[in-house]
């Protein structure tokens, strides 16, 4: 089997259909489709030709656990393809209305990485899916219970912010704290949010002062830090910044396949279950579409994709990028800030590739200052030379001294 170009993750979205209506998903068109067998098994043979090693498959929808046998199938055609020494790592991201036994058992044996997305206390969850804050309250328990090993290990929640959830951030958090989660990420809506008003940077500060106490008594505490935002141990993330990007799906390292085998560079721009709400948004998800990958052109498409999306004018020159709140050249969190392309076509009326929405840029322009002001977690060489101590029955780390 030749090699093909170096991918990382390949998300794979399995149905353009939802259990859920999300009120702010940018999944505006859901319906029954789904991908089939051939199509899948085509893609999944893609990312085994790939230089990389490990792999990872992002099982995505939708909500992809309406097609788990198909998940089943794919899990097991790449345990019996993948060459020798390729790793595959899994995950999958769902919104937990649907994880029965028979699910979490196969996430478990398969070690998949499962982030669920979950906004918090129930005024923040209704947003998302009105009434199911009760389900998955009751999931993380029986999860925590009868699978602690995949609790403590493979969960994460996701949660989105809005404009009209910022209230109940703080809270939300906590909630997750106490219920023992051992991974929590946060991210603001990426679709335009008509409630936002620019003087609510003063609500946001005002909820992660709140969040970060919370987070450094329990980091104190514990010597855990379940916030994703917090942690500093690095790593090679593809998503991550790099450079002058916002994100990293212009390096073509991070490629998604939507339900008809049509590869994109993020699943952003896959257009079975989305109409695009703008005329600068659509051109530019046309401009860099890769196309079919059983098509023979594919390869020459896929080694210009990272020139197309420069072209594209919304990914790249993070210093010429501004909101209302500043230009980006200016803000002292450039380098690490990352705000979603695709938020740049949601913005009504806008066709300025540099025009990036308020509501991310103030989520960041927060959210960093409190990352800076988070004690640095210990690095290896710490427990090496015996800066910080070991405690507790699991081995944990803990600075001696907390700034």
């Amino acid at each position: 089997m030749a090699e093909t170009a170096r991918v990382d993750i390949l998300e794979v979205i399995l149905t353009a259909g939802c259990n859920l209506r999300c009120a702010y998903c940018y999944q505006n068109d859901k319906k029954p489709r789904s991908m089939s067998w051939d199509t899948l098994r085509g893609a999944l043979d893609l990312l085994l030709r790939s230089r990389s090693n490990p792999v990872e498959v992002l099982f995505l929808g939708g909500e992809p656990l309406l097609e788990f046998p198909l998940i089943r199938q794919g899990v097991a055609y790449l345990d019996e393809a993948r060459p020798k020494g390729k790793r595959v790592r899994y995950s999958i991201v769902t919104n937990g209305l649907l994880l029965r036994e028979e699910q979490v058992r196969f996430l478990a044996r398969h070690r998949f990485s499962t982030q669920l997305s979950f906004d918090g206390v129930p005024a923040a969850q209704d947003l998302r899916g009105h009434g199911t804050f009760e389900t998955l309250d009751r999931l993380l328990d029986r999860l925590r219970a009868e699978h602690p090993a995949f609790f403590a290990r493979r969960l994460s929640v996701g949660m989105t912010l809005t404009a009209a959830t910022i209230t109940h951030l703080a809270d939300s958090v906590a909630y997750f704290l106490k219920k023992g989660v051992p991974e929590v990420s946060l991210s603001p809506v990426m679709t335009h949010d008509p409630g936002w008003k620019n003087e609510m940077i003063a609500v946001l500060d005002t909820q992660f002062a709140r969040l970060f106490d919370a987070c450094l008594r329990h980091y104190r505490r514990t010597g855990q830090v379940p916030l994703e935002l917090f942690r500093k141990e690095g790593g090679d993330d593809p998503h991550a910044p790099r450079g002058d990007a916002l994100c990293g799906a212009p390096s073509g390292r991070n490629l998604a396949v939507d339900v008809d085998g049509r590869i994109h560079g993020c699943a952003v721009f896959a257009e079975s279950y989305q109409r695009f709400t703008t005329p600068f948004l659509q051109e530019r998800a046309e401009s860099i579409r890769i196309g079919d990958y059983r098509d023979p052109a594919f390869p020459r498409r896929l080694e210009m994709y990272p020139q197309a999306a420069r072209a594209a004018g919304i990914f790249h020159d993070k210093r010429e990028k501004y909101s209302s709140y500043g230009r980006c050249a200016e803000c002292r969190f450039l380098d690490r800030c990352g705000i979603c392309p695709a938020s740049i076509g949601h913005i009504p009326g806008n066709s300025d590739p540099r025009r990036v929405p308020d509501f991310p840029c103030a989520y960041n322009l927060v959210s960093h200052e409190y990352r800076e002001r988070f004690p640095a977690q210990p690095t290896p060489l710490d427990v090496v030379t015996g800066r910080v101590r070991a405690y507790g029955p699991l081995g944990k780390v803990q600075r001696l001294l907390l700034a």
